[in-house]
């Protein structure tokens, strides 16, 4: 109301402004009210239709998201890690005297529940998914199903799986010998090569080698 000296008079009619403006000597340039800028002008006003009809051409619309997809959008920033090769998820026992197995389709499809048990029974809290292969000198590996923990988790109980195997299966005077790690620390290549074709010399065995896998372009085979 300071722009209109008619009802700021009404609003207050004891003070200087409201005397000034009855007796006709309130002027709005003389007497711009100290809390206000100099420069002040009243805005002008606008009905309600014009506010509205402003405002709803510059709405932005908004698309709701619900906690499932926030959540899911939240889970593709955190990377999975990345599983670890069979090979460190594996560990074999090999027998005294390496032979064949009689049982070895048996011990394939029945150790994993055999090992599962004896992890249960020593408290265990590791993962007890397991796959068993038995290869043709009898030495009985297991390979965890859990794609991020490693072998060596399992060494507090490898004597306890030893003991269960050699109990668990007829082995005679050839027993399966103490559970250790597959090896992951050295590099082979195993190739299937009839055994009655390698020679004896070892330099022919080297020149063999090098028949099979010419070396290639800057001397690496």
């Amino acid at each position: 109301m300071f722009g209109y000296p008619e009802l700021y008079a009404k609003a207050f009619p004891h003070s200087w402004e409201a005397e000034q403006f009855r007796t006709g000597e309130y002027y709005l340039a003389s007497f711009t009210p100290a809390i206000l800028h100099p420069d002040y002008a009243p805005r002008p006003t606008q009905t309600y239709a014009q506010a509205a009809g402003s405002g709803s051409g510059n709405r932005k619309k908004t698309k709701r998201t619900s906690a499932a997809e926030v959540a899911k959008e939240g889970d593709k920033s955190i990377k999975p890690p990345s599983s670890l090769p069979l090979a460190c998820r594996r560990f074999f026992a090999a027998t005294t005297d390496p032979a064949p197995h009689a049982l070895a389709q048996r011990i394939t499809a029945g150790f994993p529940d055999i090992a599962a048990t004896t992890l249960t029974d020593s408290n265990c809290r590791l993962p007890k998914g397991f796959i068993a292969k038995v290869n043709s000198r009898g030495a009985v590996s297991l390979t965890g199903t859990e794609p991020n923990t490693p072998a060596e988790s399992y060494t507090p109980y490898f004597d306890a799986l030893t003991r269960r195997l050699n109990q668990s299966f007829p082995v005679g005077d050839n027993l399966w010998l103490t559970f250790t790690k597959a090896p992951t620390t050295v590099q082979l290549a195993i190739h299937s090569i009839p055994t009655h074709i390698l020679p004896d010399d070892d330099e022919q065995l080297f020149r063999l080698h090098q028949e099979i896998h010419p070396q290639r372009e800057g001397g690496h085979d």
